[in-house]
């Protein structure tokens, strides 16, 4: 599946698949982190893909994607129905509750969400609830280690050439950076 080419939103896109991103943020603090035992069967990739030409969330999932996981992240109720979701998005563009709710469940297959069957108050009906399995931070960061960790596995002095004359640009990025990997030395050392 490396370097498989799919189309998407009628634009081309390299699709590449990591490693789950839960096995990503095992050095963060546990108190940032829900963790789910999970099955070999059950581990999915949150991050199937990476788009240079994206935006913020979008260089990791699709646009819709991108504003559901959003409106979750954002929503003051957790968990949150479809309903409420679509509710929000309805708010900037039309959309089908379908397309929200299949979206939803793709992010559930792909490790981003978890979710519960819960009753309606009559008992008449039952449907999903859904919540983050990590919070924005904590997905953002371990996105960019995954993306970081397989481009220098498969590129290793290029990608630090690249990082050192990025940063090098800017005085204060420089001196930022210096700092970083001195203190990285130090910690090293101990």
């Amino acid at each position: 599946m490396v370097g498989e080419r799919r189309q998407s939103n009628s634009r081309t896109c390299v699709v590449r698949y990591f490693s789950p991103i839960l096995e990503n943020v095992k050095s963060l603090p546990s108190s940032m982190v829900i963790e789910e035992e999970l099955t070999t069967v059950e581990k999915k990739s949150a991050v199937s893909q990476y788009n240079v030409e994206g935006k913020q969330l979008e260089a990791f999932l699709g646009p819709l994607e991108a504003s559901i996981v959003q409106t979750i992240w954002c929503s003051k109720k957790r968990p949150i129905t479809v309903r409420e979701v679509l509710s929000e998005l309805r708010k900037k563009k039309t959309i089908a509750y379908t397309t929200v709710m299949n979206t939803m469940d793709r992010l559930y297959d792909k490790g981003m969400l978890d979710r519960k069957i819960e009753k309606s108050k009559g008992g008449a009906y039952l449907y999903y609830v859904y919540w983050p399995k990590l919070e924005e931070q904590n997905f953002k960061e371990a996105a960019v280690r995954q993306v970081l960790s397989s481009l220098l596995d498969n590129f290793d002095e290029l990608v630090t050439n690249c990082l050192v004359e990025k940063t090098a640009t800017n005085a204060k990025k420089l001196e930022a950076l210096k700092e970083k990997i001195d203190k990285t030395i130090k910690e090293k050392k101990k």
